[in-house]
């Protein structure tokens, strides 16, 4: 499930700064989407008595009974109050996190949408190599992205579930026709579901130029593929030369450039049409230009980089609108993946539409005889000033920046998957948590902060908490494996069962709404919206280590092998997206070139290093004890 992605949260102090009240009231319409239960607020004391855990595991002894007195004072002075104001807000909202998370997770952030806040889905490789494959297999793609729309909107889809646990399906309804607008300080998010006409066509980028394309007929139908295909044609019949003026690389750039531009280009009366376009397109779909991949790297980390940015203004970012929800990356040698927006949805729902149109492919489920378009491609010219023009010669150059300097790899753990520590008992994703602390702690001799995404879908409108690392007990295990001398097996071998199941215990938690999270933040919200003093345990060192998060981790399982790929939240992190699958295990690993200590290859090297040593362990140990 992704994150993700508080990795691309902005600092809170920013946004405080920006006033909390018109924010927290600010650009968003949420809905009452299920009978399931409201978000409880969580218990103050297991909250801290997580904090303290957590701090436990990166502290030493001195620095440790600091941060005690520091929570023994905040529940004395700070808690009563604000676990009161706290307990009213869940009394009288649906959710009483997620119109603020929307905002400080996303609306608020003025840092650029591509890499680290928007992630890239990769599809598997497609048998085509051409421009006519290409056009084929963009159409099916389209085709079979709007028959799930159909679904979606019709509330056909089968219930989601979390064990025997039914989880919110708001998401699916949010991820068509949906776009992120931007404005000065706070952008607004404009869900598809909303609007009250039909939403019947999308957008086709190639070449940086825009086009409208109907993809539905008057009776909410899918066009045919053979329909799709010739409309696509006429695109690019249209779109032979790069647009010198693409306006979409301003998309790339920080909010706030991207909204003066924006509010420039709206004063114009044919480029409100055009930009209305794509605010109501149900989804983009851009045809690239061949892109190779760097030297040393593979086509699977190219797909990568064009999934996530296109590669730079000399390749493929000037053919991106990175508002839109869903851009569909179409590239030339069979290669196709997906750009999101993440503001209105979480990883598996994104998964869940991509393991759909996998399964349109193997059916061969397409509609080749049906409607027609009844409308003409419409080429969406978007017209330019000086000034504006300025501004995308300067969001090219940015983004040329940003491409460069990101670092991503594709690697798959081979010797086994999911199935091996499933075998021994042992929670799969907990046995892949530990062993992301073990190779940070070779490479780096410290443990890292890690945020992991849990899923709060089973409560209304729920959206996300972390399954933070490391605790007390992972330190334990991870200081056992590299002990010199080293330490004895079963030793060894304890501390990862007690490592996994504690993490384990603390994903469930997540899940049931008391994770530490999303608490602390709501606290630290609730006194700045009433005026109350900032309480200290939140400018402590301790509070601000725990919230830079040097490894950001989200795990997309799905039935077809489809990855997802998402920057480091900052310079001296990692960015790890994972999918485990039985026999094989998969993982995007992401860094920045430009902060010497970090590698993408080095992490994967030592990852694997981790996962073999440690299932020698579990081998040795369970040895031993056969022989008691």
């Amino acid at each position: 499930m992704l994150k993700c992605h508080a990795m691309m949260r902005p600092q809170i102090s920013q946004v405080m700064k920006q006033g909390v009240n018109a924010i927290a009231g600010g650009h968003i319409a949420i809905r009452q989407s299920s009978d399931l239960p409201k978000l409880p607020a969580p218990q103050p004391v297991k909250t801290l008595k997580h904090f303290l855990d957590f701090a436990q595991a990166l502290q030493s002894k001195k620095e440790f009974e600091e941060t005690k007195q520091l929570v023994n004072e905040f529940v004395v002075k700070d808690m009563p109050k604000l676990q009161e104001l706290l307990q009213k807000r869940a009394d009288a909202l649906p959710n009483w996190l997620t119109p603020w998370w929307l905002n400080i997770a996303y609306l608020a952030a003025r840092t650029p949408l591509p890499v680290v806040t928007s992630p890239g889905v990769m599809f598997p490789k497609f048998d085509f190599n051409t421009e006519a494959g290409q056009l084929e297999y963009a159409a099916k793609i389209s085709q079979a992205a709007v028959k799930f729309y159909l679904l979606a909107k019709s509330n056909q889809l089968k219930p989601d579930m979390s064990g025997k646990s039914p989880l919110d399906m708001s998401q699916y309804q949010f991820l068509f026709g949906t776009t992120r607008v931007p404005k000065i300080g706070v952008d607004e998010i404009r869900y598809g579901c909303d609007y009250k006409e039909k939403l019947q066509h999308i957008v086709v980028i190639r070449n940086g130029h825009l086009f409208r394309v109907q993809i539905l007929d008057n009776n909410d139908q899918p066009l045919s593929v053979s329909a799709i295909t010739q409309q696509l044609q006429k695109v690019v019949a249209e779109s032979q030369t790069p647009n010198p003026h693409p306006v979409g690389i301003v998309s790339s750039d920080g909010r706030d450039k991207w909204a003066n531009v924006y509010t420039t280009l709206k004063k114009d009366n044919q480029n409100a049409k055009s930009l209305e376009a794509v605010e109501k397109a149900l989804f983009v779909v851009c045809l690239d230009k061949a892109s190779e991949p760097p030297l040393g790297y593979t086509e699977k980390d190219e797909q990568s980089r064009q999934a996530l940015h296109g590669g730079g203004s000399k390749v493929n970012s000037c053919n991106r609108w990175f508002d839109k929800t869903i851009q569909f990356v179409i590239g030339t040698n069979g290669y196709t993946g997906m750009t999101y927006e993440h503001t209105p949805a979480e990883g598996p729902p994104v998964g869940a539409l991509m393991d759909y149109i996998c399964d349109q492919f193997d059916a061969n489920a397409f509609i080749d005889n049906g409607s027609s378009s009844s409308s003409d491609v419409q080429r969406l010219d978007i017209s330019t000033n000086e000034e504006v023009n300025k501004r995308i010669a300067k969001s090219s150059k940015n983004m040329d920046r940003t491409a460069e300097d990101l670092d991503i790899v594709a690697f798959t753990f081979k010797p086994y998957g999911k199935n091996f520590p499933k075998s021994s008992k042992i929670s799969p994703d907990s046995y892949i948590q530990m062993a992301y602390q073990l190779a940070f702690y070779r490479i780096h001799s410290s443990l890292p902060p890690t945020y992991e995404t849990a899923t709060l879908r089973k409560f209304t409108e729920g959206r996300t908490e972390n399954i933070r690392s490391p605790n007390t007990a992972a330190a334990t295990f991870v200081k056992k494996m590299v002990s010199k001398p080293p330490s004895p097996v079963s030793d060894i071998y304890d501390a990862l069962i007690h490592a996994t199941n504690s993490h384990k215990k603390y994903t469930v938690d997540c899940m049931n709404a008391s994770g530490m999270d999303r608490h602390l933040l709501a606290w630290k919200l609730i006194a700045s919206e009433n005026n109350l003093p900032t309480p200290e345990i939140f400018g402590s060192n301790i509070y601000q280590q725990l919230n830079h998060f040097q490894v950001s981790t989200s795990q997309v399982p799905t039935r077809h092998f489809i990855q997802m790929c998402f920057g480091p939240s900052s310079l001296d992190c990692y960015g790890i997206c994972y999918n485990p699958q039985e026999t094989e295990l998969h993982f995007m690993i992401s860094t920045f070139k430009s902060y010497g200590s970090t590698s993408s290859k080095k992490f994967a090297k030592e990852l694997q290093k981790a996962l073999i040593d440690m299932k020698s362990v579990i081998n040795k140990a369970t040895k031993e004890m056969s022989k008691l």
